[in-house]
């Protein structure tokens, strides 16, 4: 059995380090905004280069590209290492795309909901995007304490119950302790910790003597394990091209990617966040897939694929080294589970109990926050409790719903003054409406994910009620 006691040293060092860290920043941020609350929830515009670049890529590597993603290149080989790296371009898409134009912006926001508000100016539109960013990142939380409770048990021999009580409890701890700004520079030291730790994990699988011998034995006996489209070809062209959809182009409608373009100091933070955050992403994406690959060789007779980054841990790792590279997974997943559960729980408070009512102060806007907090981590907790056996697809079917709903909107609303809070709402409803109905008909046709429809259906009816509403308005104007 590996020892915990590593990886909670590590996690009570990063715990009082980045608290510490973010004290001594918060100071600073006082002097620029006295709203305790806007200061809890964003922190003001205090991202550099380096760490935008690491919190960026340490909320999108989570459980799925730790656990998830390694199970499903044990199960599909290669090919699906291929479609992983696909997603590398996602922050030059977000820093480079959407970057300027919410840089350039007159007032600083605290939440995307905020954001499309002040836009827009519908309720309902507001209402929707609250409720399907809540919902989405409750499915997305409850993948996370799926994969740190299956790394504690998988790791130390601890039971899956305990193994996600403890994991809730340090999120918890981590999450209640500190705000926005809190939550990032913990993302940027675990991101540095995920890094290190992969490279160890790399160089020792790759010492291992036997490796070159099993792989090619392996690889004769299911040569489809090195073929680009998988094994049993479940990973065809139109599935590579809709994943590019879905991990890459459409990464610029998720909320918790959209969040840390609201905190960037300036121009220069963004051109060097998109170099150090390529890199960064390059290797966070293709090392964990290439040690799932691998994994495949060395242990074929896994029953659930999932499984395979704590046995590679467990298994070629002594126990106290174990423990120490535990550290890296557990640190890519509370990366992002931290980031979810402060952002769902913000909306809920910031864009809808400080709505309705308006007096509620700061101090209580924090505690409130708090609380809802605990709601959610409750909810998640009682999802994670039966697992299936691979998480990847409950990630990126959380992925596509919030992409269905917030990615036109976004870049219509940074892009496209003319364009009404009428035609957004209609885009935003119809790409949820119909990305539901799509995931439910599963596998579709020529295996394309629901994304890709999904995100055509509301572009369609973004560009048919923009076209219509400025029909009616040349209409009533030639009338006059």
């Amino acid at each position: 059995m590996t020892s915990l006691l590593p990886v909670v040293i590590y996690l009570g060092l990063s715990l009082v380090i980045t608290r510490v860290w973010s004290a001594r920043q918060t100071k600073q941020s006082a002097l620029l905004d006295s709203d305790k609350a806007k200061r809890f929830f964003i922190g003001g515009a205090f991202l550099g280069g380096p760490l935008l670049a690491l919190t960026l890529v340490a909320t999108y590597t989570s459980a799925g590209s730790f656990i998830g993603g390694p199970g499903a290149a044990y199960k599909f080989g290669l090919g699906w290492v291929w479609l992983a790296v696909i997603q590398v371009p996602v922050v030059i898409l977000a820093l480079g795309v959407l970057g300027p134009k919410f840089l350039a912006q007159k007032q600083r926001y605290s939440t995307i909901i905020e954001w499309l508000d002040a836009r827009y100016h519908n309720h309902w539109l507001s209402m929707i995007a609250m409720l399907s960013l809540v919902i989405g990142f409750i499915a997305m939380i409850a993948v996370q304490f799926i994969g740190g409770a299956r790394l504690l048990a998988g790791v130390t021999g601890i039971s899956y119950e305990l193994g996600l009580a403890v994991f809730v409890l340090t999120v918890l701890a981590y999450t209640l302790t500190g705000g926005f700004r809190a939550v990032v520079l913990t993302d940027a030291l675990q991101g540095m910790v995920m890094l290190l730790g992969l490279f160890i994990l790399l160089a020792v699988i790759l010492s291992q003597p036997q490796l070159g011998d099993l792989l090619e034995q392996t690889t004769h006996n299911t040569p489809e394990l090195v073929s680009p489209h998988g094994v049993g070809a479940a990973l065809g062209w139109p599935m590579m091209l809709s994943f590019w959809v879905l991990i890459c182009f459409g990464t610029m409608g998720l909320p918790h990617t959209i969040v840390r373009l609201l905190a960037v100091k300036d121009t220069k933070s963004l051109k060097r966040g998109m170099i150090w955050g390529t890199i960064i992403c390059f290797l966070m994406t293709l090392i964990p897939h290439l040690c799932g690959f691998f994994g495949r060789v060395l242990f074929p007779e896994l029953a659930i694929p999932d499984e395979i980054m704590p046995t590679l841990i467990a298994e070629l790792m002594t126990p106290f080294w174990a423990g120490i590279l535990l550290a890296a997974p557990i640190a890519a997943v509370m990366s992002s589970v931290d980031s979810m559960l402060l952002q769902s729980a913000v909306s809920i408070v910031r864009d809808g109990a400080v709505r309705a009512y308006p007096q509620m102060s700061a101090t209580r806007q924090v505690r409130f926050t708090q609380a809802v907090m605990l709601v959610i981590t409750v909810l998640a907790c009682f999802w994670a409790v039966q697992p299936p056996d691979m998480i990847v697809w409950i990630n990126l079917a959380a992925f596509g719903a919030l992409q269905a709903v917030f990615l036109w909107p976004i870049i219509a609303g940074l892009f496209w003054p003319s364009v009404s809070a009428r035609s957004a709402l209609i885009a935003m409803c119809s790409g949820l409406i119909s990305y539901l109905a799509l995931q439910a008909q599963i596998p579709l046709k020529e295996s394309v994910h629901p994304i890709v429809p999904a995100l055509t259906i509301s572009l369609l009816m973004l560009l048919l009620s923009h076209g219509y509403q400025g029909f009616l308005s040349k209409r009533s104007y030639n009338a006059n």
